[in-house]
């Protein structure tokens, strides 16, 4: 367990400096942006910004929490799309539903990140193979239920399609809540037994289960709350874009990858904060609007996505690649 501690010290170390890293490039991108697209720099498209990357930021979120136990969830955007049509379609036939909405929401998408954290946990299958396969399976699930069918923003109630617009204070309500998300998450990370057990997990399972903690229920957890979060996420998502269609929220498992990657937190698991996938989720906010306001095609947007992602995970080598350089001296420095 003090090799465990001594790695996240380390890792932690690093990580303030990988966000560091991104605060500063955001600046510098937003310099740039606003020097070359005069509207980028407008209060009005902050807010643009800062709402387009709110839903993301909890899937990013999300998409950390199974990070951190060096495992991987492309299953995000085929859970989201799945509550937010169960969902959507239950407050179109029952208008009165209120707070019932976000219960199902949580419920699906838990019930989704079970299976998810069943296979891989228990089943031993590679989460890449096995969240793979649930992708397709829940996008099918999805179709089923909808018959092919799309449940228009005519059939929601008013208040669904009014929350996006609410705001407490001046500030985006949908804004406030993503903020609360997160930071609730992260404390739970970070404070916490359950969230300190999984970062334990991320750093080495093997002695993880050595000190006595129960790897699979942890890693299962993990899957749960991620899916629990995407499921939410997609009632949010459902109540912004309004006609909620059996192909909503495709491409998202890149996105949340991509984010929360770029804000810090290890492919190879064991560190990260969900505050730094927040952030990576503002900076891909950010690119994007930049693009689309110089009027970029859709494929260079796609292509910078992905260079972003090929540089942030050779950096997290790069970590990577330090902690155990660190922590290899720190042996040295001890033997007699």
């Amino acid at each position: 367990m003090a090799s465990i501690a001594r790695r996240g010290g380390l890792a932690a170390r690093l990580l303030q400096q990988r966000i560091s890293g991104v605060l500063a490039f955001m600046v510098v991108l937003a310099a740039v942006f606003a020097a070359v697209a005069p509207h980028f720099g407008t209060l009005q498209n902050g807010e643009v910004v800062i709402s387009n990357a709110a839903i993301l930021a909890i899937v990013a979120a999300a998409q950390g929490i199974v990070l951190i136990t060096r495992n991987l969830d492309v299953s995000v955007g085929a859970m989201m799309g799945f509550a937010a049509y169960v969902t959507a379609d239950f407050a179109a036939h029952h208008p009165q539903a209120g707070l019932l909405l976000p219960v199902i929401a949580v419920t699906l998408g838990g019930a989704l990140g079970a299976i998810n954290g069943l296979l891989v946990a228990y089943g031993r299958i590679s989460p890449l193979i096995a969240t793979l396969g649930t992708m397709s399976l829940y996008r099918g699930v999805t179709y089923i239920y909808a018959h092919g069918q799309e449940v228009t923003a005519s059939r929601l109630p008013h208040w669904v399609l009014a929350f996006v617009d609410l705001r407490i204070a001046g500030v985006p309500a949908l804004v406030l809540l993503s903020a609360i998300v997160v930071g609730m998450t992260a404390f739970f990370l970070r404070h916490l037994p359950l969230g300190r057990r999984i970062y334990a997990v991320g750093s080495n399972a093997t002695a993880s289960l050595f000190c006595g903690l129960r790897t699979e229920r942890v890693v299962l957890f993990a899957y749960i709350l991620c899916g629990v979060m995407c499921g939410f996420a997609g009632l949010l998502y459902a109540a912004r874009v309004g006609t909620v269609t059996v192909v909503l929220a495709s491409g998202w498992e890149l996105s949340s990858l991509a984010a929360a990657v770029l804000g810090g937190i290890s492919v190879a698991g064991g560190s990260g904060s969900v505050i730094g996938a927040a952030l990576g989720a503002i900076l891909l906010s950010m690119i994007d609007n930049g693009l689309v306001l110089l009027h970029i095609p859709e494929f260079w947007r796609i292509f910078v996505q992905g260079c972003a992602i090929v540089l942030a995970i050779a950096a997290d080598g790069a970590v990577a690649r330090q902690v155990r350089l660190a922590l290899r001296a720190q042996r040295i420095a001890r033997m007699p």
